[in-house]
């Protein structure tokens, strides 16, 4: 069954949790490990299979490669956002082609504030509520609206090519946490891969 199926969605929280805990270490492991990114947010491409507990994958036309460079360098952003560390998001960001370096304070802290929303699940080793957090009134998806407004009028460049895609998988994932309204310790997955890469 596709996983933001009604029928996933009337499981018990145990078996969301697990289902998307597998989801967001596929994700990261796609992008960081295999640096081989399956883009296509059609949720209907990811199936489970709750007699297994296991995904089916379909449809890899959407596949896209990610060079070693990008992928350490968009690691450190994430890495950075997930512990709100300004300098080192602002330094992966210019590395990445987000900021030329000449932008207005405006924008800059506008681009900070984006950052350290998206890296909220990532920030604590405690079970994040998407539903809650991410979702719900004051989350996640609401307050990025802010910083939106000003990247529409104050960015000098647009973002580096592979973030639109892959933005779109990351932002897809995370709605479908939302819908099935997961609770799960993400910090600890992020850790890891941070920890076996050479940034650490």
């Amino acid at each position: 069954m596709p996983i933001d199926d009604e029928s996933v969605r009337a499981l018990p929280q145990t078996d969301r949790n697990r289902l998307a805990m597998a989801l967001l270490r596929l994700c990261l492991r796609e992008v960081f490990e295999f640096r081989l990114v399956q883009t296509d947010p059609n949720w209907s491409n990811f199936l489970y299979q709750h007699h297994s507990r296991r995904f089916v994958l379909l449809d890899f036309g959407a596949t896209r490669p990610l060079s070693k460079e990008f992928s350490d360098e968009y690691l450190r952003l994430v890495w950075a956002a997930a512990n709100a560390d300004r300098e080192a998001l602002l330094d992966a960001s210019h590395a990445l082609g987000f900021l030329t370096g000449a932008e207005s304070a405006t924008m800059v802290d506008a681009h900070v504030e984006a950052g350290f929303i998206a890296g909220e699940p990532f920030r604590t080793a405690r079970p994040f509520d998407f539903a809650a957090e991410a979702g719900g009134p004051g989350g996640m998806t609401e307050r990025m609206a802010a910083p939106a407004k000003v990247f529409a009028t104050e960015r000098l460049t647009p973002p580096p090519r592979e973030i639109y895609a892959l933005h779109r998988k990351l932002s897809g994932a995370i709605s479908t946490c939302t819908k099935l309204g997961v609770r799960i310790e993400c910090r600890g997955v992020l850790q890891e891969i941070w920890e076996a890469s050479e940034l650490a």
